[in-house]
């Protein structure tokens, strides 16, 4: 019989691994062109509600709060997926324009490649958007 920690011990979640996280981030670049973004929000929006991203639900990830080890929450997964990734990056992206700063790359990609470099050089393999949300990538399988 196995034994479960009593609900008021919190739970550590193990990361996945970098090679997976790095293969999520980059399905997840290739299923959005793909569905012309529009095909890809829908799908998220549904998978959100199961604690997954498109790329994350077919590589066998799963979101989970980074304290309680729960399935992470529809707003964790807004907080995580819209308002950290999407908002701040076309935000940072806008802002540089209006500013005149000509970055090729645009200031939100200087977010994407600092939570990057979080992802691979910290134990909690969390990037900017995990830690903004209290979230946790974690094998499903």
């Amino acid at each position: 019989m196995e034994s479960f920690p009593p609900p008021s011990m919190p739970v550590t979640p193990v990361p996945v691994g970098n090679g997976r996280r790095f293969g999520a981030f980059v399905l997840e670049g290739v299923l959005t062109i793909v569905t012309c973004g529009i095909g890809w929000l829908i799908w998220a929006i549904v998978l959100w509600q199961q604690s997954t991203t498109p790329a994350k639900k077919l590589l066998g990830m799963r979101i989970l709060d980074a304290k309680t080890g729960a399935p992470a929450t529809m707003s964790q997964m807004v907080r995580r997926e819209l308002l950290v990734k999407l908002l701040l990056i076309v935000a940072l992206n806008y802002a540089g324009t209006l500013v005149g700063i000509d970055f090729s790359l645009g200031l939100g990609n200087l977010v994407t490649l600092a939570s990057a470099i979080m992802v691979l050089t910290s134990t909690s393999r969390q990037a900017l958007w995990d830690l903004a949300a209290g979230t946790v990538v974690v094998d499903a399988r």
